[in-house]
């Protein structure tokens, strides 16, 4: 159990400028994929109720965003395992520790600190965008507050990072190549998004986007495309588990 507590501290807390990091360039991306909501004349008015809650939603829409996600959640911790291996550390550390945590390790870790860098940034642009509009914005007592709201996005985007960066540690075991721990997500997500908008238009299910910004109808709303992305992340990571397992006895 303490190689995998390791793992989790390492991906999170040492290498938390690298979260940083990954946080503000999905800020960046939130902010250039903002679009103006107000006519010209609308700040001197006052804005409408909880509009930096509105001007998140639709930002976490735009393409720009959609593609910065599948990258930025593969930068914390995606390569651990094929670094240790190419080093040879891993021969001397493996002598002194449970080789079945040290493997938990190497799949827990990639998955939370990617899900964990997109739900962050999130949550970091709305309370900044709150800082900046919320002075500006009409005050209606009926309105209904939209953290909650932001907070499903966060939770949905967690495990959008955690799927794409487990793709990402995957695919980087199985080729030995760590391009692919960083590129292999961002063309496996684009892969699936043309498949579904040009040749199965019914089958929304496929694609990545849908799983994010839910546009048809889901069995238990977000929490159903929630359920899809834990089902495919625990694939993902069976099966990085037995390749991790096989590069380690072979």
């Amino acid at each position: 159990m303490q190689e995998t507590k390791t793992d989790l501290k390492r991906s999170i807390v040492n290498l938390s400028s690298v979260i940083y990091i990954g946080v503000m360039i999905l800020v960046i991306a939130l902010g250039a994929g903002m679009k103006q909501l107000f006519p010209e004349n609308a700040i001197s008015l006052g804005l409408m109720t909880y509009y930096h809650a509105q001007m998140l939603t639709n930002s976490l829409r735009s393409d720009i965003v959609l593609m910065a996600l599948p990258i930025i959640c593969t930068l914390p911790y995606t390569s651990a395992f094929l670094d240790e291996y190419s080093s040879g550390y891993i021969k001397s550390y493996l002598m002194k520790c449970d080789k079945r945590q040290y493997i938990k390790g190497k799949i827990l870790a990639p998955a939370i600190s990617g899900g964990l860098v997109l739900a962050a940034g999130i949550l970091a642009f709305f309370f900044i965008a709150k800082l900046i509009y919320s002075p500006m914005e009409n005050v209606s007592e009926y309105a209904i507050p939209p953290f909650m709201n932001v907070l499903m996005y966060a939770i949905k985007f967690f495990f959008a990072g955690a799927l794409w960066a487990s793709v990402g540690a995957l695919l980087a075991n199985i080729s030995l190549s760590k391009y692919m721990a960083y590129a292999s997500p961002f063309v496996f997500f684009y892969v699936l998004v043309i498949l579904q908008e040009r040749y199965f238009r019914s089958l929304y299910v496929i694609n990545p986007k849908e799983w994010l910004i839910i546009d048809h109808t889901w069995p238990l709303g977000s929490w159903g495309a929630i359920i899809l992305m834990v089902i495919l992340t625990v694939i993902i990571c069976t099966v990085n588990f037995n390749i991790i397992e096989r590069r380690i006895e072979g």
